[in-house]
């Protein structure tokens, strides 16, 4: 194994053993030696990869934002804009069910982060708002979504903080009361169609009013 993906590997079992440590005893309950320990390395390895517990943390975070700008990345090949929004955000949503403890780490933990770190991680949240405005403004220019949607700025973030409140919120509040994650992305969908979508073009998707789709129907195909 060469030195350089010797590195990559222990920076990802680092990562990895705060990620649970950070959910479970709170970034600021976790010392350095408790990450070592947990990742079976010393601390000064993690030292030497890490010069803080702040990069650490900050590495967390970039983590998950490289999953979710990767999305965007796997869908290219999916010329309807809106078939790529809603594949996107599928996968988007799966992701955060899967990393309710990385979403818990941020917003729990990054408040209490220096002010530039702080920052770095909103950039990060920032350039995934910005990646769905870009596919906005493609739906826009094809015609495909209406010319006047309402606060695309707001709409975009919305994407996220509502894939966060699940993650947050869905063994307490969501499954307590019978919705699963498919029925909860369904009903967000149906939201953001009614931002992107005149009433005439959402009429158009299968499944409303039985009118014939005026395009193909967005595949829930899992992206490999």
């Amino acid at each position: 194994m060469s030195a350089k993906l010797a590195r990559a590997v222990r920076r990802e079992e680092i990562t990895k053993a705060a990620q649970d440590l950070f959910s479970r005893k709170g970034y600021h309950g976790t010392s350095v030696p408790d990450i070592a320990r947990a990742a079976g390395i010393s601390t000064g390895l993690i030292y030497y990869i890490f010069p803080s517990k702040e990069d650490i943390l900050l590495a967390c975070c970039q983590e998950t934002a490289a999953l979710h700008l990767n999305l965007f990345a796997q869908t290219v090949d999916i010329a309807h804009p809106l078939e790529r929004f809603d594949c996107i955000v599928r996968e988007l949503y799966k992701d955060l069910d899967d990393s309710s403890k990385r979403i818990l780490i941020t917003y729990r933990d990054s408040s209490t982060l220096p002010r530039d770190v702080r920052k770095n991680i909103l950039s990060m949240i920032k350039n995934l708002d910005k990646h769905f405005l870009e596919l906005f403004e493609e739906g826009q220019r094809m015609g495909i979504f209406r010319p006047d949607i309402a606060e695309p700025g707001i709409l975009a973030a919305n994407v996220l903080n509502l894939g966060h409140i699940w993650a947050l919120q869905k063994t307490w509040h969501f499954i307590a009361e019978g919705i699963d994650l498919a029925t909860y992305t369904a009903a967000q969908l149906a939201y953001f169609h009614s931002q992107l979508l005149s009433v005439t073009q959402a009429n158009q998707l299968p499944g409303n009013d039985g009118q014939p789709a005026s395009s193909a129907a967005p595949d829930p195909t899992p992206i490999p």
